[in-house]
């Protein structure tokens, strides 16, 4: 294996990580108490919440497909790194604009602050990271110019 293959091996593996984050990381932490069977929480709060989820997981799956099975490398990263950008693109979107519509990022018996950040603002920043900077060193080698 060459130095190219490899960078883009180390890419596809961090864009993974990122994808697994936003793909199963809500599935199994907002699947309990504090989200989904939240007992203040309306039903039709409860479909929404399970909606997003399954949209998460299932964009997971489709980004994962891309990014490792599909026969061209230039056009499944790119696919597999814009669906990553719009499911945190829409979280911090939704994150930032809670002001305007009511919305809180926790709960007061909620995930403490982590290095002075809300856990998820804190967690899908490292993710983000992680999805752009493989999207990076895929794109800059040959192998990815190449099509292959």
């Amino acid at each position: 294996m060459n130095k190219t293959s490899r960078h883009v091996l180390l890419g596809q593996a961090i864009m993974t990580v990122a994808t697994l984050v936003y793909g199963l990381g809500p599935l199994i932490i907002d699947l309990t108490a504090t989200h989904v069977f939240h007992p203040e929480w309306t039903p039709h709060a409860r479909m929404h919440m399970v909606w997003l989820l399954g949209i998460n997981t299932l964009i997971a799956i489709l980004a994962l497909y891309f990014l490792w099975l599909y026969k061209s490398i230039v056009f499944g990263v790119n696919l597999a790194g814009i669906l990553g950008l719009c499911v945190y693109g829409s979280f911090m979107l939704s994150a930032f604009t809670s002001p305007l519509y009511g919305g809180s990022m926790g709960d007061e018996a909620g995930v403490p602050l982590v290095m002075g950040l809300d856990a998820n603002i804190f967690g899908f920043s490292i993710a983000l990271t992680l999805l752009l900077t493989g999207w990076f060193l895929i794109r800059k080698n040959d192998l990815y110019h190449a099509g292959h």
